[in-house]
């Protein structure tokens, strides 16, 4: 994947490898796979450093393009001498599987899985037959506790994938032992153990076995069987425990082959080499002769050229630069009792009757043949003791010449190091220096927005109350006015009935003095023209029709007084309703101002994330508060005359430690009902081993989605770490499919919080850890957001709170 380099680092004078790709376009998720392969590459062996891993100095990217500056590996990879067919003794087969298991061991000690071992991607230091082992291509290696390759996913190459693999189960450093041992079969047959096309390789990874590598190839102890066989085991927990166990199986099946693997060519040794061998020589055929009987002979040395015999254990000759001349001179004695043998068989003749002198001479030729024998003997010994003294010579300057460059090539290989190290350091100081900077620009700036945030609130706040105490005075001076102009009516009202009956009482009563005085004239007249007693008869029944008149009258000015007073009071009344429906009137033109209710409720939480809707007749408030904030919001409504059929809350009250939390998404959190929105399936509280599950309305554009769960430890759980989702989309997320067994409800029990974040771009470079202190999250969250209102980027965020209980 990529360009790779050949550069040199001007600073330090380092030859350096420099891998290039191409940053992909915003709208391609494969491309944005592949770079964050790439990115994951780099945080992967980063975080190694060992002699037989390709190191990585440096990451960069900009807008276009992305690399990796690494160390440069010239020897070409091992896939390219397999491909030329080149053969490896099984001594350089244990030596390379031995640097392979090294650096397995390291990556596992320190959370990195592989996941593609292969020869292709491991790289030789040299071209030499003495090359070292350096592993390269962390792409899609998994880091502990990540979870950026989903559950379910094929990711390798086929003929080195384990059985877990293919079957799209969660691995572990199993998986590369599995890998390692098909390179093992391979470097020692020079075949992979499972060949054909990608469902051939799988059906027979997953369901069948391979040759033994000693019945495909000859120089194979058989001991390498039973490592194979471990190596290769279907099942993980079948497998070598760790890289070091491997290693070590390896080793003992160099040093402890079985019986079947004798017949293998020794080291340094060849099937027709010339052996010594210690044996008894027969006895001689001529008894009495000095130094040919039984007894000499049986302590002569001689020499053999055989073959090697399967059944039995000879001692090779070893060989230095000289050869030694004890073969030579032994061979040499051996022709001197050849010649006895053929004087007495030629010479002295059996029944020949040989006179005593020619038999003493015989014998005096045969004594001095054994003294010859004898003093040549002596000589061979000399000459092999100073042979053997010499081949120890050589062998000591030897091992000693090893050992001085073992020392340089250590020596050497510190000093890199030490300047690899001091490279580091500097590196790590830098990037600390920058991280420091770049956490007090962040605090700064934090600090600035937390200023301006404060200041703005404080203004808003202080606008609020003078809207809110000019309304309500004008609305009190309005009222008074109201009042004072009604009691002033009602007053005027009851002055003028009061005048009118005054005047009409004053009338009756004129009217009443005026008929008594002309019903006395009527009487005067009456009396002064009749003197009889009809007359006065007459007279007093004039005056007792004028006396019950009276009454009448009196009766009559009494019921309409009484009418009069009914008359007032039901006017009264009326005043008093009419002033009451102006009142009312009054107060109904001053309405309530819904929106600035609506602000001043959701800011009487300090610990709270609230949105809202308002309209001229009626405001909605959701989202999550505090517990006991909630009476906040409502006494604010109460205090602003917002009827309670007016105002819907939707709240969901906690306790934990995500105050900080909401203060940081308080900012980018969704108004009203836009998305992305959340909910709950099914009925809350959730019981200890219920599924949670969750249902996310996105926006109405395509946006990476997160869903980041807080618990009352203090901890983050990253439930989903980035999704790229189109327009529009409706997800339930928790459903249990394949490998993924859903999200169980489990301990500590309470009321827990879930952001969900819709962004238009992803939000942290890296994945991040799927389970982090809230701290360490908030911290890069805080860094992302700057950069994404920077970038002019789209952030929204939906809270929610799930409750949860143990089960009873």
């Amino acid at each position: 994947m990529g360009t790779v380099l050949d550069a040199v680092d001007r600073i330090i004078e380092r030859r350096v490898a420099i891998k290039v790709v191409k940053v992909p376009a915003a709208n391609d998720p494969d491309g944005a796979e592949a770079h964050a392969r790439f990115r994951r590459e780099a945080q992967a062996a980063g975080r190694l450093s060992h002699p037989n891993i390709v190191g990585v100095y440096d990451y960069g990217e900009n807008a276009e393009t992305a690399w990796i500056v690494m160390e440069l590996v010239e020897g070409g990879s091992l896939k390219d001498r397999l491909d030329k067919h080149e053969r490896f003794t099984v001594a350089d087969v244990a030596r390379l599987m031995g640097q392979v298991c090294s650096a397995l061991s390291y990556s596992h000690a320190r959370g990195v899985v592989h996941r593609d071992i292969k020869p292709g991607n491991i790289m030789m230091s040299s071209h030499g037959a003495d090359a070292q082992v350096k592993i390269a291509d962390f792409g899609i290696a998994r880091l502990e506790n990540s979870s950026m390759t989903q559950v379910g996913t094929l990711i390798g190459t086929p003929s080195y994938m384990a059985p877990e693999q293919f079957r799209g189960e969660p691995v572990d450093a199993r998986a590369d032992i599995w890998a390692a041992g098909v390179m093992l079969y391979q470097l020692l047959t020079g075949e992979k153990p499972f060949e054909g096309g990608f469902s051939a390789v799988m059906h027979k990874a997953l369901h069948t076995e391979p040759p033994p590598p000693s019945q495909l190839s000859g120089i194979v102890p058989r001991s390498f069987d039973a490592v194979i066989s471990r190596a290769l085991a279907k099942r993980p927990e079948d497998r070598y425990a760790s890289a070091e166990a491997f290693a070590a199986g390896i080793q003992d099946a160099i040093v402890n082959p079985n019986a079947s693997s004798a017949a293998l060519p020794m080291p340094g040794g060849d099937a027709d080499a010339t052996m010594l061998a210690t044996g008894s020589r027969p006895p001689s055929a001529m008894p009495g002769l000095p130094g040919l009987d039984g007894s000499s002979a049986n302590n002569a040395a001689t020499t053999a050229t055989t073959r090697t015999n399967p059944t039995a254990k000879p001692t090779p000759v070893t060989t230095t630069g000289k050869k030694s001349p004890l073969p030579l001179i032994l061979g040499g004695v051996g022709g001197l009792a050849a010649a006895a043998v053929a004087v007495w068989f030629f010479v002295i003749q059996p029944g020949a009757g040989p006179s005593p002198e020619e038999i003493a001479r015989q014998a005096e030729i045969v004594r001095q043949a054994e003294l010859s024998r004898q003093e040549a003997q002596r000589q061979a010994e000399t000459i092999a003791a100073a042979a053997r003294a010499e081949a120890a010579r050589l062998e000591t300057a030897r091992l000693e010449r090893e050992r001085n460059e073992e020392a340089a090539r250590v020596a050497e290989a510190a000093r890199q190091e030490a300047a690899r190290a001091e490279a580091d350091r500097q590196a790590e100081a830098q990037r600390l220096e920058a991280a420091r900077q770049a956490e007090l620009a962040r605090l700064a700036e934090t600090q600035r927005q937390q200023r301006l945030t404060q200041q703005e609130q404080a203004r808003q706040q202080a606008l609020l109350r003078e809207q809110d105490a000019a309304r309500q005075a004008e609305a009190q001076r309005q009222a008074e006015a109201a009042r004072l102009a009604e009691v002033a009516r009602q007053a005027e009202a009851s002055r003028q009935a009061e005048a009118a009956r005054q005047a009409e009482l004053a009338r009756l009563q004129q009217q009443a003095a005026a008929a008594q005085q002309e019903a006395a004239r009527q009487a005067e007249i009456a009396r002064q023209q009749q003197g009889t007693l009809t007359q006065q008869q007459e007279a007093a029944r004039q005056a007792e029709a004028a006396r019950q008149a009276e009454a009448q009258r009196q009766a009559d000015l009494a019921r309409q007084a009484e009418a009069q007073r009914q008359a007032d009071l039901a006017a009264q009344q009326e005043a008093a309703r009419q002033a009451e429906i102006a009142r009312q009137q009054q107060l109904a033109m001053i309405r309530p101002d819904f929106r600035a209710a609506a602000l001043a409720a959701v800011q009487a939480s300090s610990c709270g994330l609230l949105s809202f809707t308002a309209s001229d007749q009626s405001l909605t408030i959701g989202g999550v508060v505090r517990r006991g904030d909630d009476a906040l919001v409502r006494q604010e409504l109460s205090a602003r005359n917002i009827p309670e059929g007016s105002a819907r809350l939707a709240l969901q009250s906690f306790e934990g430690p995500y105050c900080q939390a909401l203060d940081l998404f308080r900012p980018v959190l969704a108004q009203g009902d836009r998305a992305p929105r959340v909910a709950l399936v099914g009925t809350a509280p959730l019981v200890e081993g219920q599924l949670m599950r969750l249902d996310v309305q996105m926006p109405d554009y395509p946006a990476h989605l997160y869903v980041a769960y807080f618990n009352k430890l203090g901890e983050v759980a990253h439930l989903v770490p980035s999704q790229l989702q189109p327009a529009g989309a409706r997800i339930r997320l928790g459903e249990p499919r394949g490998n993924f067994n859903g999200w169980p409800v489990d301990e500590p029990f309470g009321t827990d919080l879930a952001i969900v974040i819709a962004s238009d771009r992803p939000l942290f470079a890296t994945t991040r850890p799927v389970i982090e202190q809230q701290e360490d999250y908030l911290n890069a969250l805080a860094g992302a957001l700057r950069n994404a209102r920077t970038a002019g980027n789209r952030v929204l965020v939906r809270p929610i709170i799930i409750e949860t209980v143990p089960r009873r």
